[in-house]
């Protein structure tokens, strides 16, 4: 695995920041935040997309569940699913 710069990461995380801002301010709608979305892109090696992207789900999720919004379907089938 190759050494990142300090610099190529800070790029990287400005643009998931300013990605996710989109995302909240847009109501997760990624149409409207195709442009960052393609800059987040650009911006990160694909392996932190795919960590930067399932994190923002998990973190959608646990602020859902502390609130109380989540359906007890998706609780059980997450249950239901093998860990490693």
């Amino acid at each position: 695995m190759s050494v990142i710069d300090k610099n190529y990461r800070e790029k990287c995380w400005l643009a998931r920041d300013d990605y996710w801002k989109c995302l909240d301010m847009n109501k997760e709608d990624k149409e409207q935040c195709l442009k960052f979305r393609q800059l987040f892109e650009a911006s990160c090696p694909i392996t932190w997309v795919t960590h930067f992207d399932q994190k923002r789900e998990y973190d959608i999720f646990k602020r859902q569940l502390a609130l109380g919004q989540v359906e007890t379907d998706k609780l059980k089938s997450l249950k239901q699913q093998p860990t490693h």
